[in-house]
């Protein structure tokens, strides 16, 4: 028998028939344009191809390639669209590395993803790095304010760009078009990660895409909420002028050896959405709320939104965030219960919500699987109520000053030591819960009591820290 353990273990997978609500979008093909997912159960082999003639190369785009990103572009309104094959990571970095120059100055939200902190690596800015509003009972991030925006840019003279993560991971943000006039009117860059919102533009029922409102760059996780495979991502440009340094820096970051299947499955995107997209959102949209209303009337869940949320502040509803909590189960506990008894796995879980990621690869008879095992679930678990999620305001609310550039930090020299022994030293590798992949401590940032009881609870309650290693040690700066 092969040593194959990865192999082994997707193969393993596959033979439970698990029923997913989580990326990628396409849910194992079900989502998919016909004609390339005829195309690949037939031939999934024969197009894993490289740029043979008439192919045309993706670096240097002029024939097929060139055409597919250009109807990509009449389709999103931009001036430009370039096909990522490293994920939406990829265009995020080549934004920072094209248009933020060493020592530059860039306003980055609390919540932006670990690709950013690592494109700050290759370009060399200085990060100014915005709180964020704190959805407390729930413990999840829920964006910038426009107002909030508009007063740090206030201080700061001198910015290469502000970058904006528009919707969060659990889908809240602030009205596209109030921010983008607040950037605008700085008169610099905006860069978007959009990665969680690729569908918005396609439902006017749904919150407004920052694509539609003109930003500067949008990067999209074409994987995430549309159908493409997993790691291919769109980056629509909507200013002239950054065509070049972009495309010059995504040749630089960008595989010499793009896969074909990944090229493709984008090409396929833009045509199924070009001809069906509004339709198909709109099928995501009713099965959403179907989802929503199906479970906040069994007893002991909870459906997030449950208040008003603070003015100007949107949800996306296909992004269904549910709570156990009256039934006194965490994220983690409810997620496992469903995977394990049910047969259903979620796109994330956290202390005390669980995320379930509604695409138009689902149906009706999907909803009423996760409201039938909802229901066993309710019946089968009762312990005592958990209460709120309480973060630190050191996690989102509170300015981040960082002591290093993470590029500093990255050609410093560092060591190992225990967390309890790390107050008043600088991080020197970005402590990461995965998923989403936000940071809770920065390269560069002083290490503070707060984020010490963070640590620990976090190891205690087995959350995934990515930066921590098995002896409960992280990585900090020589003294």
């Amino acid at each position: 028998m092969s040593q194959s353990p990865l192999l082994k273990k997707v193969a393993e997978y596959l033979q439970y028939n698990y029923l997913g609500f989580h990326t990628p979008g396409h849910q194992q093909g079900r989502g998919s344009e016909k004609f390339f997912r005829q195309l690949l159960q037939q031939n999934i082999l024969q197009m894993d191809l490289t740029e043979v003639p008439g192919l045309d190369n993706l670096k240097n785009p002029c024939g097929c390639l060139q055409e597919s990103q250009r109807l990509a572009a009449r389709l999103f309104g931009a001036v430009e669209t370039f096909y990522l094959v490293n994920g939406s990571t990829v265009g995020l970095q080549a934004a920072l590395l094209a248009l933020n120059s060493p020592g530059g100055k860039v306003v980055v939200p609390r919540h932006a993803h670990l690709s950013v902190l690592n494109g700050l690596v290759l370009s060399g800015g200085s990060p100014l790095i915005t709180p964020v509003h704190l959805e407390k009972t729930w413990g999840i991030p829920g964006g910038v304010a426009p107002s909030q925006l508009a007063l740090w840019l206030e201080k700061e003279s001198k910015i290469d760009l502000v970058l904006t993560v528009q919707p969060t991971y659990q889908g809240i943000g602030f009205a596209a078009g109030s921010i983008q006039k607040v950037v605008q009117a700085k008169g610099v860059p905006h860069v978007v990660d959009e990665a969680h919102g690729g569908h918005l533009f396609f439902q006017e029922r749904l919150p407004l895409s920052l694509q539609k409102e003109g930003a500067d760059v949008v990067v999209q996780s074409t994987h995430k909420t549309l159908s493409a495979l997993t790691q291919a991502s769109m980056l629509h440009v909507n200013n002239k002028r950054l065509v070049a340094p972009l495309r010059a820096a995504l040749n630089i970051l960008q595989t010499t050896s793009p896969s074909y299947l990944l090229l493709a499955s984008l090409d396929s995107v833009q045509s199924q959405m070009r001809l069906e997209g509004p339709s198909l959102v709109d099928r995501v949209l009713e099965l959403a709320i179907l989802l929503r209303q199906k479970i906040s009337q069994i007893p002991g869940y909870r459906v997030f939104p449950e208040e008003r949320l603070p003015e100007g502040c949107y949800y996306d509803p296909t992004k269904v965030l549910v709570s156990a909590a009256p039934l006194g189960l965490t994220g983690w506990e409810l997620a496992e219960l469903l995977k394990g008894k049910k047969g259903i796995v979620v796109e994330m879980c956290d202390y005390f919500s669980v995320l379930f990621l509604v695409t138009w690869g689902h149906t009706a008879e999907d909803i009423q699987r996760v409201e039938r095992a909802l229901c066993e679930i309710g019946r089968e678990e009762r312990k005592k109520p958990l209460s709120a999620c309480v973060y630190p305001p050191c996690l989102y609310e509170n300015p981040v000053h960082l002591v290093l550039t993470p590029r500093e930090v990255y050609y410093n020299r560092k060591e190992v030591k225990k967390i309890a022994e790390t107050v008043g030293r600088i991080c020197g590798a970005p402590l990461t819960v995965y998923p989403p992949g936000i940071p809770c401590l920065w390269p560069g940032q002083l290490i503070k009591k707060e984020h010490l009881e963070y640590l620990q609870w976090a190891l205690h309650n087995n959350l995934k820290l990515q930066g921590v290693n098995e002896n409960e040690a992280i990585i900090i700066v020589q003294e």
